[in-house]
């Protein structure tokens, strides 16, 4: 079994063929996948894409939308994360990337407050959206109560950063980026990671692997992060596939 844990199907860039990749997921050997519904616009695209029993889906705001939601938005995602079929909220977090203000930085923290609330909850693990921002991340979240379990989505930090997270009990989101020849900090955070800390994404239709670099990214191709991964820690690929699963199902409970 495989599991797409970090998928963005409901995505503009999937309108035109979103049924045929999907089906291309299933028969390549993903046997689960996890919507990220982030984008307030996408929420009601991806409670369609519920009506699949193996199709999952986690709700948030992500952080660059953050300066836009409304009471309204936080009130409907509390609603949506009560959905059967939610398993996590997310993802949401933390985004430098752009250059942020001291105010833009102060929303972001206060939506990424809410959101940890709104997890311990509902009791679920959280999604965490880290871009440029990860020293600011270890700080707020050492200083946080109670931190849900979750995955640092996407993890492209040092290996101490790294370190610091797992510590906190997090597990890393590893994305097609560990493909790429230039990710030597990323290879050595997977070799230095345990394996049972490690959840397979794509992140898809972004940062596709190296075999399809350029390309749409989809959840068939997450099969590319665990030939990495495995290559990497000198594992079979099948045996990187049955641990992440299970990770996965630990995680996520699905």
């Amino acid at each position: 079994m495989i599991i797409d844990t970090h998928a963005h199907v409901s995505d503009v860039k999937f309108d035109e063929d979103r049924e045929t990749v999907i089906q291309r997921a299933f028969n390549s050997g993903v046997d689960r996948l996890i919507e990220i519904s982030c984008e307030m616009h996408y929420w009601d695209k991806a409670l369609e894409l519920l009506k699949r029993d193996n199709i999952f889906a986690a709700f948030g705001i992500h952080p660059v939308d953050a300066t836009h939601a409304t009471a309204i938005d936080y009130s409907k995602l509390e609603t949506l994360v009560q959905n059967k079929k939610c398993v996590a909220v997310g993802e949401f977090g933390l985004d430098y990337h752009y250059g942020a203000s001291p105010q833009n930085i102060a929303t972001q923290k206060e939506s990424l407050v809410k959101q940890l609330e709104l997890a311990t909850k509902y009791k679920k693990p959280v999604i965490i959206h880290c871009r440029d921002a990860y020293d600011d991340m270890i700080v707020f979240l050492k200083e946080y109560k109670n931190i849900p379990k979750g995955v640092i989505h996407c993890f492209s930090g040092s290996l101490y950063q790294s370190e610091v997270f797992v510590e906190m009990g997090f597990m890393l989101g590893i994305d097609g980026p560990i493909t790429y020849k230039k990710s030597d900090i990323l290879k050595q955070v997977v070799l230095e990671t345990d394996i049972s800390k490690l959840l397979t994404e794509t992140d898809c239709p972004y940062l596709a692997p190296q075999k399809y670099r350029g390309k749409r990214n989809e959840p068939s191709y997450v099969v590319e992060v665990a030939k990495e991964i495995a290559a990497i820690k000198n594992m079979s690929v099948e045996e990187v596939l049955q641990i992440t699963t299970q990770n996965a199902v630990k995680l996520f409970g699905i």
